[in-house]
């Protein structure tokens, strides 16, 4: 019952956040915003997460993740309102800002409380991460008609719904549901000793790639909706692509489990970025929509793994009480790939078009595979007894 309440949880935030994303494009793109003002909107959104994450991971591991929760989950909530009573693009800049910021401390909450229940990390992680790319798979299709047909207003206001009730449930639910990531004392600990591990280079490597995942899915989201409308694709038809990409995630972390033992996490891992390269430059060869719904599958099925995987291994290598840092240490990561690359990637679709974006994405991606070749990492979790494996890792 615990485990459910918290996935449904990451659902509902997950439909709202992937929801109102890619509307915003639209949105932007339908007011006459250049390509380039496009980017630095997705770039918004990772801006305070990208300074601010390892803060709020030790604000997780001080104050819990109940209280972590309920500040996320009321900032997402205005972030929403914001743009629906104030439909213009500068709007859309304040709520792209709040809207990270307070992602990440709903999102570090609900990590380490799933992943400290009690039970397989692996297993919890990939259901986590399950549920989150239901979301994205709701999201973007509903969103997509909804604007389609409805508009901006009736879509935002259906994410606000999706965010509003786990904020009632955050404050009417029994607090114990929330001790796995309960607050910890720290007063002994020392404050930049997380970013010790980073010499553990397969933990560095595997931030490298989370971050690499998380832009090349954004950079989808963000530019895909621009390309499609280029080649005559309607909103509607945007959000089924978009909801393709998800699609395949959810099938293929159904069994990453399966393929972490015979393959390996850092093989896996790897793979990750190969598939996503490839789909990249792939869709780039044809504009008919049936092949973009078939690329789409593929690169679900590439970035699929790479944020649960990394996730893993970031929690089996940091004792309880450092968790929060750590994932914040990682979503430093993730968030600086995002921020920067908008920039970049806005100034490659200025000067080459959009579809110069997908090409040079897929190649950056390929490179990342080479150079982030792992050597052989643990394939299964470390218990809460063996979390002195992240001091020896420290040192």
């Amino acid at each position: 019952m615990v485990l459910s309440y918290f996935l449904l949880m990451q659902t509902l935030f997950s439909i709202a956040v992937q929801g109102t994303r890619p509307i915003v494009s639209l949105f932007a793109d339908s007011q006459g915003a250049s390509v380039a003002t496009i980017g630095f909107l997705v770039s918004a959104y990772a801006f305070f997460p990208m300074l601010l994450a390892v803060k709020a991971g030790k604000w997780l591991d001080v104050y819990g993740a109940r209280h972590m929760c309920l500040l996320g989950s009321i900032g997402m909530l205005l972030s929403i309102v914001v743009p629906i009573m104030l439909p213009v693009v500068g709007a859309l800049f304040f709520s792209q800002l709040l809207m990270g910021f307070c992602q990440i401390c709903v999102l570090v909450s609900l990590q380490k409380t799933v992943g400290n229940l009690p039970g397989n990390r692996d297993q919890l992680i990939t259901m986590f991460s399950l549920t989150g790319s239901a979301g994205e798979f709701i999201g973007p299709m509903a969103s997509g008609f909804g604007y389609e047909y409805m508009g901006f207003r009736f879509t935002f206001a259906m994410a606000a719904i999706c965010v509003l009730l786990p904020l009632a449930s955050c404050l009417l639910v029994p607090k114990n549901f929330w001790k796995s990531a309960a607050a910890g004392r720290r007063e002994k600990v020392d404050r930049s000793s997380s970013w010790k591990m980073l010499k553990h280079a397969n933990l560095r490597k595997a931030l490298i790639i989370s971050g690499l995942v998380l832009y090349s899915k954004d950079l989808f989201v963000a530019y895909f909706p621009v390309l499609g409308t280029q080649v005559g694709m309607n909103a509607s038809s945007i959000g089924v692509v978009l909801s393709l990409v998800a699609a395949a995630s959810i099938v293929v972390r159904i069994i990453q489990f399966r393929l972490v033992q015979i393959f390996g996490r850092g093989e896996v891992l790897t793979a990750t970025l190969v598939i996503s390269g490839l789909s990249f430059i792939c869709i780039q060869l044809t504009s008919l929509p049936v092949i973009f719904g078939i690329v789409a599958v593929f690169l679900g099925i590439g970035l699929g793994l790479g944020q649960p995987l990394s996730l893993t291994y970031a929690m089996n290598i940091s004792p309880l009480e450092k968790q929060g840092e750590v994932l914040g240490m990682r979503l430093t990561f993730n968030r600086f790939s995002q921020f920067v690359s908008p920039f970049f990637f806005g100034a490659v679709g200025r000067a080459a078009g959009v579809s110069a974006i997908f090409w040079v994405s897929g190649c950056i991606l390929l490179l990342g595979a080479y150079f982030t070749r792992m050597s052989k990492i643990e394939s299964e979790p470390v218990t809460e007894s063996e979390g002195v494996l992240a001091e020896k890792i420290g040192e």
